[in-house]
C-alpha cells in the first residue's frame, strides 16, 4: 500500500511538475509574441511617421521652388516692361523733337 501511495505521489508531482513547465513554456512563448508585435507595430509606426516626414519635406520644398520660380518670373516681366516703357519713352521723345525741328525748319 505505501508503494502505490509513493508511486501515485510521484505520478502526482511529476505531472504538477509538467503542468508548471508547460505553463512557463506558454508564457514565455505568450511573452515572445507580444514582443514582436509590439516591435513590428513600432517599425510600422516608425515607416509611417518617416514617410509623412519626407512628404512633408518634398511638399515644403516644391512650394519654394515654386516660390522662387514665381519670383524669378516676376522679376523677369517687370524688366521687360521695364525697358519696353523706356523705349516707348525715347520714341515718343524722339518723335516729339523730330517733330519740333521740322516745325523750325518750316518757318
Amino acid at each position: 500500500k505505501a508503494e502505490a501511495e509513493a508511486k501515485a505521489e510521484a505520478e502526482a508531482k511529476a505531472e504538477a511538475e509538467a503542468k508548471a513547465k508547460a505553463e512557463e513554456e506558454a508564457r514565455i512563448k505568450a511573452e515572445e509574441e507580444a514582443k514582436a508585435k509590439a516591435e513590428e507595430e513600432a517599425r510600422i509606426k516608425a515607416e509611417a511617421e518617416a514617410k509623412a516626414k519626407a512628404e512633408e519635406e518634398a511638399k515644403a520644398k516644391a512650394e519654394e521652388e515654386a516660390r522662387i520660380k514665381a519670383e524669378e518670373e516676376a522679376r523677369i516681366k517687370a524688366k521687360e516692361e521695364a525697358k519696353a516703357q523706356a523705349e516707348a519713352e525715347a520714341k515718343a521723345k524722339d518723335e516729339a523733337e523730330a517733330k519740333a525741328k521740322a516745325e523750325e525748319e518750316a518757318r
